[in-house]
């Protein structure tokens, strides 16, 4: 279990989350579907920046590399939080609006009144 603290076994890690994102950016550019973009790289890049941090710390790097590998987590975790924040309230008023369009379209239309049953037409 050596191997663990290595910090070439944090390269290791780093790389599969580069491919992982070159991949699922591709996929999302070739097919239109999947993650946004911005909100993904947010997610993947303060893992990044924490597994930095881990490799710093083992290899024996500076107090301010590691600090600064977290500080840059943090920013890219708090640029995640807000994207989310403000697409959920997007979301939020627009499904309040979808919620208004259809109850009114689910209303009964009042029918054209016709004579009833026995009712008698004048002329």
């Amino acid at each position: 279990m050596s191997f663990v603290v290595d910090p070439r076994f944090i390269d290791a890690i780093l790389a599969l989350v580069a491919l992982e994102a070159v991949g699922v950016l591709g996929l999302r550019w070739s097919r239109v579907s999947g993650p946004e973009p911005l909100g993904f790289l947010c997610t993947l890049s303060a893992g990044a920046f924490l597994l930095l941090a881990l490799r710093n710390a083992l290899a024996g790097a500076s107090t301010f590399a590691i600090a600064a590998s977290l500080v840059l987590a943090l920013a890219s975790h708090l640029a995640d939080l807000w994207l989310r924040w403000r697409s959920s309230s997007e979301t939020a008023a627009q499904s309040t609006i979808g919620k208004q369009t259809a109850i009114a379209q689910a209303r009964p239309k009042a029918a054209p009144s016709a004579p009833g049953r026995g009712s008698r037409v004048r002329a």
